[in-house]
């Protein structure tokens, strides 16, 4: 089906605010495709905020009582206009049009019951309008195949990695400084994301490096765990989460990020690889997709055991505890990381610049992404 513009109706679920991830959907579209986000009945800019409380507080009992309920009064109230598909953004929802989802994580099916919600995604995911489905990287899509394994479920799907749109005021030339930058997720500040970040054995690192390099600035940014203390010196700087335009300013000017995470991010690996910096994770998850030698360090941590047997995330207290145990052990491979680098002006500009090639002509460029979701669209309207 040949159109001259392709109209999408983005779902990004009843929010004013949506993660940041989709934005370049919208600031930089494939050619020939327009995004419009969905509207819902009865909900506007005047009453958003207090039905967002009241769901809040009724989603749980709700769901009790009728099954599916969160799922059911979006589906119910979506404003399905004229256009062409709809793309569900890292959710499935039903429509009788034809319509792809994305899915950053298998949590997007199984919630925290995996037998009887395999049944319930089943059923959704045969309807015979789904086109595609787009994992966010491929061990994702791996883990989906592990968990539908016995269902049968044959469609079709593409890895599409998200990317995000930086305006070029923020990637102009500046002079970089001697730091060495930790950010963790501003939407994940309950004790497991902060965990899953890595930023127990990141502060440890930052804490016992910064007193050899004082001539250098450790930057974490992030709320920080409850067990443990380390407080600000003068180049060991502890911060709450900063605004996403301050966050490029400040990647733009620093020369090294950290963040050894065990669940990969959507979006920093990426980020940072705009501007130039060299990365050190752990080999963990899908943190291979985005970081290798040519790129950055992967570290091989300690054994978390984080991942149930369809490689979903688990973080629990026993995972929390096993962490703390390990932390020492995995904050030395953090600081021998760093000073490796520290101690190579030239391995940081090459590993920064091959990172930076990725973004501009490799797998992670917005050209090559559109030029795939394009072809997509096309296909789920033949």
């Amino acid at each position: 089906m040949k159109k001259e513009k392709i109209k999408v109706q983005l779902d990004l679920k009843i929010s004013e605010k949506f993660h940041t991830l989709w934005n370049s959907y919208f600031l930089s579209p494939p050619k020939g495709v327009e995004y419009f986000k969905s509207e819902f009945t009865g909900i506007n800019k005047k009453n958003r905020k207090i039905l967002q409380v009241f769901y809040k507080i009724l989603k749980k009992p709700l769901n009790k009582v009728i099954k599916n309920f969160d799922s059911k009064i979006i589906d119910l109230l979506r404003k399905e206009k004229d256009f062409d598909l709809i793309h569900f953004a890292n959710y499935v929802g039903k429509t009788k049009k034809p319509f792809i989802a994305d899915y950053e994580a298998i949590v997007v099916f199984s919630g925290e019951d995996d037998e009887r919600k395999r049944k319930e995604f089943e059923k959704i995911l045969r309807q015979k309008n789904l086109k595609f489905l787009l994992p966010m990287n491929k061990k994702v899509l791996e883990s989906f195949n592990l968990y539908f394994k016995k269902s049968g479920l044959n469609i079709k799907q593409e890895v599409i990695y998200p990317l995000p749109f930086i305006p070029k005021e923020f990637k102009k030339d500046v002079k970089k400084e001697n730091i060495v930058l930790f950010s963790g997720s501003s939407n994940l500040l309950y004790q497991t994301g902060i965990y899953n970040k890595g930023s127990f054995e990141v502060l440890l690192a930052f804490k016992e490096i910064s007193k050899k390099y004082p001539h250098w600035k450790f930057i974490f940014l992030g709320k920080t765990p409850l067990e443990i203390s380390v407080k600000s010196k003068e180049n060991l700087i502890i911060k709450d989460p900063i605004p996403q335009e301050k966050l490029w300013e400040l990647m733009n000017k620093s020369k090294i990020f950290v963040q050894p995470c065990y669940i990969t991010p959507a979006m920093s690996f990426i980020e940072v690889m705009n501007f130039k910096l060299p990365i050190i994770t752990y080999d963990s998850n899908a943190n291979k997709e985005y970081v290798d030698s040519k790129n950055g360090i992967l570290i091989k941590p300690e054994e978390a055991n984080i991942f149930n047997k369809f490689n979903k995330s688990v973080i629990n207290e026993d995972q929390m505890k096993r962490i703390r145990k390990n932390s020492e052990k995995n904050s030395i491979k953090i600081m021998k990381a760093i000073e490796k680098l520290l101690n190579n002006e030239a391995l940081i500009k090459k590993l920064g610049e091959n990172g930076f090639k990725r973004i501009i002509n490799g797998k992670f460029s917005i050209e090559k992404r559109n030029k795939k979701l394009k072809e997509i669209y096309l296909k789920a309207l033949e």
